[in-house]
């Protein structure tokens, strides 16, 4: 869901001092620290290249609408806008959730799966080399992408079952989260981990898929076209999984957690640095 919306009119003439030209200014849903309720204001511009936003800077707001100006507050603060916009800003690319698949496509990924067998199949017979310990990793991927599948839901869950205690969002909520939150990430390593296992195979596979593909024979028949297809398709994915995570592939549990920590501080800290309130400039 969307956890930012439009700056209302009062607000930005409550806050025009802070806002640059050309800025659009959204609030975020509410925050609550040691029982105050507060609101994140984001102020970015349209990157016209990628079509995305930019962030430019912070502010945090109070139920009175006073500006945050204590740099400590503004710390604890940007933790947690930081992980609600994890749990629950499904604009953001960051967000868990996104990985989340729904019946449907959970359904075509079994069909799809089906298919990928069927081609490396077909090129096991065509006699080509390397395929056992990659068809055995396909074979796998279902097993992993259901728990995933399972501690995503749970997370969901968790994070939507707001009672009376729990309205907003707070520290006690994210301690809650974030235990199934880590491992739902384990888990998604655990996949990388098996994917990079036999990183040197795919592009050789891939090429000869395609190949195959697009043989005379072959392109008369699709049986065999679209099964090809879905594992050229595939070897893409992992080629390009391994060469985005090939750093934390490597990594232990211990180590992959202690370096997304490091990931999360620096985010946090870049939502304090670009803060706007006079006493933190």
């Amino acid at each position: 869901m969307p956890l930012y919306s439009l700056a209302s009119k009062e607000l930005l003439d409550s806050i025009k001092e802070y806002i640059q030209k050309g800025e659009v200014v959204k609030v975020s849903e509410i925050l609550e620290y040691n029982d105050v309720l507060y609101r994140e204001i984001i102020f970015s511009k349209r990157v016209f290249k990628n079509l995305g936003k930019e962030h430019l800077g912070f502010l945090f707001m109070d139920e009175k609408n006073e500006i945050v100006t204590e740099k400590s507050l503004q710390e604890k603060l940007s933790k947690l806008a930081y992980f609600s916009e994890i749990f629950y800003n499904t604009e953001n690319r960051s967000c868990i959730v996104n990985a989340f698949q729904d019946e449907a496509s959970v359904q075509k990924d079994i069909e799809d799966h089906k298919l990928v067998i069927q081609g490396l199949d077909y090129l096991t017979c065509e006699g080509i080399n390397d395929l056992e310990k990659v068809e055995q990793i396909v074979n796998k991927l279902p097993v992993i992408r259901n728990k995933n599948n399972d501690a995503l839901k749970r997370l969901m869950d968790m994070s939507n079952g707001k009672n009376d205690e729990k309205k907003h969002f707070n520290d006690f909520r994210l301690e809650e989260l974030l235990p199934t939150y880590r491992e739902a990430l384990s888990i998604n390593l655990q996949k990388i981990r098996l994917v990079y296992s036999q990183k040197d195979y795919y592009t050789h596979i891939k090429v000869v898929a395609d190949k195959k593909r697009k043989q005379m024979f072959t392109r008369l028949n699709v049986n065999l076209t679209k099964p090809l297809k879905k594992v050229s398709y595939l070897m893409d994915y992992f080629i390009k999984m391994i060469n985005t995570c090939e750093k934390i592939s490597k990594m232990s549990d211990v180590k992959y957690f202690k370096y997304l920590g490091t990931i999360e501080k620096e985010n946090i800290n870049f939502r304090v640095k670009l803060n706007r309130s006079k006493k933190n400039s």
